[in-house]
């Protein structure tokens, strides 16, 4: 890992973040799971996934916050590079809250090859009885959003994040991925770094969640435990 530019976990980051294989994809499961991180209150486990030559992850946390401080911190773009593992920018595309329906194009830096770009598609639903709160994320359409310059675009990424609620007032955080950043990179090169990007995330959230412009936000159609 030291071998490598720290720089270019970036290239991965927001990948991690926001993008993640669905519940019912080729997520991590216990029986293939070998534990990467358990330290600080974060723990990761990376895996093979079939018909894959990148390891997915999965990454768990627990934080003291409301279920609407977790939404509005994964929607507040401006935020994303104080907690995102090296993310230079994320740009809100569009987002339509009744709808509970986001696009965003996230920016990484992969120096010093080149950058890496997506376009994610997202949508925010929430179990009416068990309040666990899920985002669940694709990459948008080739074509439906012009390339940009200085950039390679990310392709096939789908996502999801789990938040369920555990009472008192704590949460438990879950993200499960594989991230493929496109491009001519050799495949233990990206694995290299699969572990310590989610970690370093999950850090960064823990370390922001408290502040009171998340923990006093209300997202319209989350319900909170009582």
């Amino acid at each position: 890992m030291n071998r490598f530019p720290r720089r270019f976990s970036a290239a991965l980051a927001t990948v991690l973040l926001l993008l993640a294989l669905p519940r019912h994809g080729h997520a991590c499961e216990a029986h293939n799971q070998e534990e990467a991180f358990n330290r600080n209150q974060v723990r990761v486990w990376t895996c093979a996934i079939p018909d894959e030559p990148l390891r997915g992850f999965k990454a768990v946390t627990t934080v003291r916050s409301s279920l609407s401080g977790l939404v509005g911190l994964l929607l507040d773009t401006t935020t994303a590079p104080q907690w995102v593992f090296r993310t230079d920018r994320i740009e809100l595309l569009r987002r339509d809250d009744r709808a509970r329906t986001f696009t965003v194009r996230a920016e990484t830096n992969f120096w010093p090859l080149t950058n890496r770009d997506v376009v994610i598609n997202g949508r925010v639903q929430q179990d009416p009885v068990t309040l666990v709160v899920e985002i669940d994320s694709q990459s948008a359409p080739p074509g439906q959003y012009p390339l940009r310059d200085g950039f390679i675009r990310m392709p096939n990424m789908r996502g999801h994040w789990e938040f369920r609620p555990l009472g008192n007032g704590l949460v438990e955080v879950t993200m499960t991925g594989l991230a493929n950043p496109g491009g001519a990179l050799p495949d233990f090169l990206v694995n290299l770094v699969i572990q310590e990007t989610p970690y370093q995330t999950l850090l960064g959230l823990r370390r922001v969640i408290g502040q009171p412009r998340f923990q006093q936000s209300r997202i319209d159609g989350i319900i909170e435990p009582r």
